[in-house]
């Protein structure tokens, strides 16, 4: 960000962070991916590193929704000062979609960043053991 650029106020980044949430909770892979820029950079703990683009965001997210159902609330939202950015932190209620395994409970927080209304940059932390259980 260059000394002329203006910070987005804190409703615009809490606002990009609320639709894209909402988008998740569809299960909705076009409604997700509309919230996210083309150039996104986004990892969660099942991608192995990074993600970049909205074009491998999508082969990832293909396969995520259609093994997992979920549905997100948030708990908290955080500006990160100086930046068009924020920390998010939520729950899920998750479990696999063909209705096989419990739903769980789990904890997480995302470090978000903002450009456009979309998430530009999209960090995602939780203990996904309990996720990997249902699996076996």
């Amino acid at each position: 960000m260059t000394s002329n650029e203006t910070l987005l106020s804190d409703a615009e980044i809490f606002a990009a962070t609320k639709n894209c949430i909402e988008a998740w909770n569809t299960l909705d892979l076009e409604n997700t991916l509309a919230t996210y820029t083309d150039d996104v950079v986004y990892q969660d703990p099942g991608t192995q590193g990074q993600i970049h683009g909205k074009a491998d965001l999508r082969r990832y997210l293909t396969k995520f929704l259609q093994k997992w159902d979920m549905r997100f609330r948030v708990i908290e939202d955080r500006r990160i000062v100086g930046a068009d950015a924020q920390v998010c932190l939520w729950e899920v209620d998750i479990r696999l979609r063909d209705g096989s395994g419990a739903m769980i409970t789990q904890p997480g927080m995302d470090i978000i960043h903002v450009r456009g209304g979309q998430l530009s940059r999209d960090e995602a932390f939780m203990d996904r053991l309990p996720m990997m259980q249902q699996l076996i």
